[in-house]
């Protein structure tokens, strides 16, 4: 699932940002694109992670990173660190 599908719903939304420790307008920028914006590779676990416990289904770090997690790749998806450093900006 993709993550503006994701916060559609303002309950799962507000959730979320509760969650990973950050706020609604972050989400929805990440989720959108707004002026470039994207998930850090931490930020992309934890809400990959929180995602799955709130439901339906999870919003996939490959789905928010697909230039770190390509879909598919087994050897990204199976590494639940990621890369060790991220230059993307996080909220």
């Amino acid at each position: 699932m993709d993550l503006i599908k994701f916060i559609e719903d303002p309950g799962r939304h507000q959730r979320l940002a509760e969650e990973v420790g950050t706020t609604k307008a972050w989400l929805w920028q990440i989720a959108t694109g707004w002026r470039g914006k994207r998930a850090s590779t931490d930020l992309a676990m934890k809400i990959e992670s929180a995602s799955r416990g709130i439901g339906p289904e999870a919003v996939s770090r490959s789905v928010l990173r697909p230039d770190i997690w390509p879909a598919g790749d087994m050897q990204a998806a199976n590494d639940p660190e990621g890369p060790s450093a991220d230059a993307a900006e996080e909220g």
